[in-house]
């Protein structure tokens, strides 16, 4: 990861506490979110619970810190997906993403009869006494969840909102011991300038 720098005049200066302030309220977020994940039953494979790297990054005129995850699905656990038919969770109108084109149920037979298999799902017997067969269960969860759509989960939604709430308490401190001593070390290198 490369180092956090600040300019004045024409030379860089290190900011190594704002770097490590930075990494501690990306290390927290990420805490946040996974116990997020855990607590909704999210966590299947652990390929997403797993796969949020905390990044320093550097932009003009500001520094952030990102968790964003690595597995292309995370979105829709994060902000869910509308119903071909209906939304029946809160927020899952809010989301971008829609059930209702494509290959519909059908397209995500092959996805749930994995997962059935991974939480080791089996059929059951109705009142009738009739068995449904995992063939059957999944072709029911597929229509379910094509037609009421994925609640959200806002693992990372909300709890960026909630670790917001921390970051001036945190970084503030970091950023200004950083700059007065970036200053201090331009003032020295100034020969005009008596700084001791």
């Amino acid at each position: 990861m490369s180092v956090l720098t600040i300019k004045i005049g024409n030379r860089e200066y290190d900011m190594p506490k704002t770097k490590a302030a930075l990494l501690k309220v990306g290390k927290m977020w990420r805490k946040n979110a996974r116990i997020s994940l855990r607590k909704q039953d999210k966590v299947n494979t652990g390929a997403l619970y797993n796969s949020m790297p905390v990044n320093v990054l550097e932009m003009p005129n500001t520094y952030a810190v990102d968790i964003t995850p690595q597995v292309g699905y995370w979105q829709f656990v994060d902000k869910g997906v509308q119903g071909a038919s209906r939304n029946i969770f809160p927020y899952q109108s809010e989301s971008p993403f829609k059930f209702g084109s494509g290959k519909g149920p059908r397209g995500l037979r092959g996805a749930i009869d994995k997962w059935v298999v991974q939480k080791n799902i089996s059929g059951s017997r109705d009142e009738k006494g009739r068995f449904t067969t995992r063939k059957g269960l999944v072709y029911l969860i597929s229509n379910a969840i094509y037609n009421r759509g994925l609640k959200p989960s806002l693992f990372i939604t909300r709890t960026k909102i909630q670790i917001q709430k921390h970051v001036t308490k945190t970084i503030a401190p970091a950023i200004s011991s950083d700059m007065a001593n970036a200053v201090r070390q331009d003032l020295k290198r100034d020969p005009k300038l008596d700084v001791k």
